[in-house]
């Protein structure tokens, strides 16, 4: 039955709706308001917090994500399907290595909504060992919390994934230092970002608003670079072959304590 429920998770639309009723349930069944960090929130780029939940809710005082699709005012693309680029790398190093991913407890920065951590259920991981957290959160298994400042003990987790979050980071180095902090000796991380070929005006004039911080992530060197001698092992590497169009940016290494 675990294998049949995994294999399900696989599917994204499956996901998505699962993530989609938990918002239905929270939002308008309770009439809960998303939780939201209450910190200074001071390493963190403007408008990152309302731009993140569009993703939930459309009713948000910023021009409207030109791909974003809603039903009764709530998200319906919440699957997090671009998950599986920095899980699969994962998967494959701890599967080659004979390693049993049940036991490994998996931190998610940036979930946003519940599809991404059943994307790692879907992988293997199991859902008593994964930790979400954002600066929202509409469910209890994501955490309110800024990634610059985690709530977790050193050496806590053995695997963490970064999802398209690290460029909305004004102090990169510190966001980096906290997973590194937060990671057990030979831990896996995996980090992904989006690559733009625009410049931060045009970007502005075209959205209406910044994407992100002034500083962009243009490569996986620019990453890498970020955790200085941390890094233990380099498995995996993905970055933008035409620069002239947009395309995603994956970095998956070992850290060395």
């Amino acid at each position: 039955m675990k294998t049949i429920y995994r294999t399900i998770l696989r599917i994204n639309r499956v996901r998505a709706v699962l993530a989609f009723l938990n918002a239905f349930y929270y939002l308008k069944i309770q009439r809960k308001k998303p939780k939201v960090y209450d910190g200074t929130m001071q390493h963190v780029a403007v408008n990152t917090l309302k731009s993140n939940l569009r993703i939930v809710s459309k009713n948000i005082d910023l021009p409207k994500h030109p791909t974003a699709q809603y039903r009764f005012g709530i998200g319906l693309n919440l699957g997090n399907p671009k998950s599986d680029m920095l899980i699969e790398p994962i998967n494959a190093v701890l599967k080659a290595n004979l390693v049993d991913v049940s036991k490994l407890k998996v931190l998610s920065i940036g979930s946003r909504s519940l599809g991404e951590l059943l994307n790692l259920e879907a992988h293997g991981f199991k859902n008593k060992n994964i930790t979400g957290v954002d600066l929202f959160s509409i469910n209890e298994r994501i955490l309110v919390a800024d990634m610059h400042d985690l709530p977790f003990e050193d050496d806590y987790f053995d695997i963490v994934i970064c999802g398209w979050v690290l460029s909305y980071s004004d102090k990169k180095e510190k966001a980096i230092a906290e997973i590194v902090r937060v990671l057990k000796n030979k831990g896996i991380c995996s980090i992904g970002a989006s690559y733009s070929p625009e410049s931060n005006e045009q970007q502005r004039i075209r959205r209406g608003y910044l994407i992100g911080s002034e500083t962009k992530i243009q490569n996986t060197k620019y990453i890498e670079d970020l955790f200085g001698e941390k890094i233990d092992k380099v498995y995996f590497r993905v970055d933008p072959e035409r620069l002239e169009i947009h395309s995603q940016i994956v970095f998956t290494a070992s850290i060395s304590k």
